[in-house]
């Protein structure tokens, strides 16, 4: 390692959240919650198929997912801050090859690029931080993933005002270019440098008060937490989560616009979604200080398969097709809101504080599974000319997950130290 002086943290944990909350945002807007709605616009006037189309989503994920790892590797190297700047790197190169796209490989480049910055700036720097900064973990977790919410919620609605005034998509991408670029900038600033971000040795007063989040109970390490159940019920739920998410952004616009309902209607129901997932986050957040995270996650699971039945079965815009696509925002957005919480408030609760950062990054990878969804999805429109059979395959994965999740149970003293 490095003898280079450290740079520590700011003075005020506060700026390090805005900071990072910020970036989440952004990057939420720009990723997986409004390519879903510029797509169309690029398929028709650069002439690709939904198959091509799936895929950049899918390698979108991909990346996002094989990535999530390097993170805990970089933290533990350069820093928060390193890490912060290589990212915003890959985020601007990546938006601006979506600006300039021509050519499929353009796009497919840029995905990846993007979903790489993704890993890097987002959840896994983030909720490492922001749970070793603040005493109530949960309510500040629920405040920072309503900021990614928010951007999900911001992003389709940044792209119907600007593609309004310019006729086109590619300022859109150039707008968050120029954005990711400055708010990186502010990220890397305002994080730790190499090594002040590592747990520390004892729990924060308020947080050692509470039992279910412990430094390091029963002498967890990740080998014996991965040799764990229910480590894979949780990261589980997790990729389902993903899957169904980023399914669901990719194609309910086209969808729902090929059976009979108004394309910005469509668009502005993503914005709802995701608005609904950002008050559910904060809302969960502090309710996650009062009842078990595992409560949360089975009212989440619930939630997003009844939406996302909603989603399958709306058609037009007359008052059931309304309703049902009511029903996707609000149980969609609850469960989105609701399982990025509840599965880091599990990890915490069952394994402890130390091996957290490699746990967390340890799902991240294996949720990569999830980006199947879009490719598959693009695959079954150009087949079957629709998107009904991949909502619902969604769905039915859901309960399969909720199914497991009703029977986990806090893990006890490892089998290796007893």
């Amino acid at each position: 390692m490095s003898d280079t002086p450290e740079r520590s943290a700011p003075a005020d944990p506060r700026l390090t959240f805005a900071s990072l909350s910020l970036l989440f945002f952004l990057v939420s807007a720009g990723a997986f919650s409004s390519l879903g709605v510029v797509l169309p616009a690029m398929v028709t006037e650069l002439k690709w198929n939904w198959t091509q189309a799936g895929m950049g989503y899918t390698l979108l994920g991909v990346a996002c997912g094989l990535a999530s790892f390097v993170p805990a590797v970089l933290i533990r190297r350069i820093g928060v801050s390193g890490s912060m700047g290589v990212g915003t790197l890959m985020l601007v190169a990546g938006f601006a090859l979506l600006a300039t796209a021509q050519a499929i490989w353009q796009y497919l480049a840029g995905t990846v690029l993007i979903g790489t910055a993704f890993a890097l700036t987002t959840t896994v720097p983030g909720a490492h931080v922001l749970t070793g900064l603040f005493k109530r973990q949960s309510t500040v977790l629920g405040a920072y993933y309503t900021s990614g919410a928010l951007g999900g919620v911001a992003g389709p609605l940044f792209y119907v005002v600007i593609h309004s005034l310019t006729h086109g998509w590619r300022a859109y991408w150039w707008m968050l270019m120029a954005a990711s670029a400055v708010v990186g900038l502010f990220a890397v600033l305002t994080t730790p440098g190499r090594r002040r971000d590592a747990p520390a040795a004892d729990p924060p007063r308020e947080a050692a008060a509470v039992p279910e989040i412990q430094e390091n109970p029963h002498g967890w390490t990740v080998r014996r937490a991965l040799a764990s159940p229910p480590f894979y019920v949780i990261v589980g739920a997790y990729t389902m989560c993903l899957l169904i998410n980023t399914t669901a952004h990719g194609f309910a616009v086209e969808h729902l616009t090929e059976r009979a309902v108004d394309a910005k209607a469509a668009a502005s129901m993503l914005s709802i979604e995701a608005l609904i997932g950002a008050a559910v986050s904060i809302i969960g957040g502090i309710v996650g200080e009062k009842i078990s995270a595992k409560s949360l996650m089975i009212f989440a699971l619930v939630s997003i398969t009844i939406g996302m039945e909603g989603l399958t079965l709306a058609r037009g815009m007359d008052l059931s097709g309304l309703f049902l696509m009511g029903v996707y925002a609000v149980g969609v957005g609850i469960g989105v809101g609701l399982t990025f919480i509840a599965s880091t408030l599990l990890l915490l609760q069952y394994f402890g504080r130390r091996p957290n950062l490699e746990l967390y990054s340890i799902m991240c990878l294996i949720s990569t599974s999830a980006a199947i969804g879009p490719a598959f999805g693009g695959s079954i429109r150009d087949r079957f000319g629709d998107f009904v059979l991949t909502f619902e395959i969604c769905t039915l994965a859901g309960l399969l997950v909720l199914v497991a999740t009703l029977f986990i149970r806090k893990p006890g003293l490892p089998a290796a130290a007893t």
